[in-house]
């Protein structure tokens, strides 16, 4: 019992211990010109999804980081104060911090984000290259390219690989429609052959009596004309059943086609293509 409530408790603690393992990294907003608040919160925010997405970080930003901070705001010249910046990691409980500098250039709407890394606890610091936004549509994918530059010691989150595999070809072969029509034919050929040289026997025995003079009686000859009928029936129904297994079975194979698999470590939408 014991052993099984130890291994149940270590399950339960593996997530918090991992996400203990990665490193807290904070957005931290500095200075902002001819940008409203809620707009600088809201770059912070993609910025700090676009470093979780692309490195194996937890990252913080946007309204979460704000509503820590000093109601009075951040002094300018916070970032370059070791006290400063001390307290910003202990209310942001971050190892590293971020922090940016938000301007708008004023031609259409661009935006340049300057950002310095801080290192509290290594008192270290380091200014990273500026990212230029020309349209705010395309913060997320900017910030997502630049996320190794801002943070060049934090492991690159795996990109998902190998997601697609071949499928073996199958070569043409007999389904159970085909044997189903393939009956049909078997059946369509005994009902014609059959039901024709009963057809023709008869007709002969006609032939046979109107040679002595005699004739074959109105009856008879209906009904050697409906067994007739129904050999041309079976033969019809053997036609058709020969070309139905013909483009059954020509049509059986399958190539080689491509399925997308979910990867190792998160889930992916499945699909299927063929390549012709």
């Amino acid at each position: 019992m014991y052993p099984r409530l130890t291994l149940a408790i270590l399950l339960l603690a593996l997530p918090r211990i991992a996400s203990a393992e990665r490193v807290k990294v904070a957005v931290v907003p500095g200075i902002a010109v001819n940008l409203d608040a809620a707009r600088v919160d809201a770059l912070s925010q993609d910025l700090a999804e676009a470093l979780r997405s692309e490195l194996e970080i937890d990252a913080v930003g946007g309204l979460e980081v704000r509503r820590q901070l000093p109601p009075a705001g951040l002094p300018p010249d916070c970032v370059a104060t070791p006290a400063c910046v001390g307290d910003v990691a202990r209310r942001l409980g971050a190892q590293q911090l971020l922090f940016v500098v938000m301007i708008d250039t004023g031609t259409g709407g661009a935006i340049q984000v300057d950002s310095t890394w801080v290192d509290p606890a290594a008192h270290k610091s380091a200014s990273r290259p500026a990212i230029d936004i020309a349209a705010i549509t395309d913060a997320k994918e900017r910030f997502a390219d630049a996320a190794q530059q801002l943070l060049p010691d934090a492991p690159v989150r795996p990109k998902p690989t190998g997601m697609g595999r071949f499928t073996a070809p199958v070569p043409r072969h007999f389904t159970l429609p085909t044997y189903v029509t393939a009956g049909a034919t078997a059946v369509g050929i005994g009902v014609g052959l059959g039901f024709g040289l009963r057809a023709r026997s008869r007709y002969k025995d006609c032939e046979a009596l109107a040679s002595t003079g005699a004739e074959c009686s109105r009856s008879e000859k209906d009904s050697i004309r409906n067994t007739a009928l129904i050999a041309d029936v079976g033969w019809v129904i053997a036609l058709g059943g020969t070309i139905a297994t013909a483009v059954l079975w020509a049509t059986s194979a399958e190539a080689p086609h491509v399925i997308v698999e979910p990867a190792p470590g998160g889930a992916t939408v499945s699909a299927v293509g063929r390549f012709w």
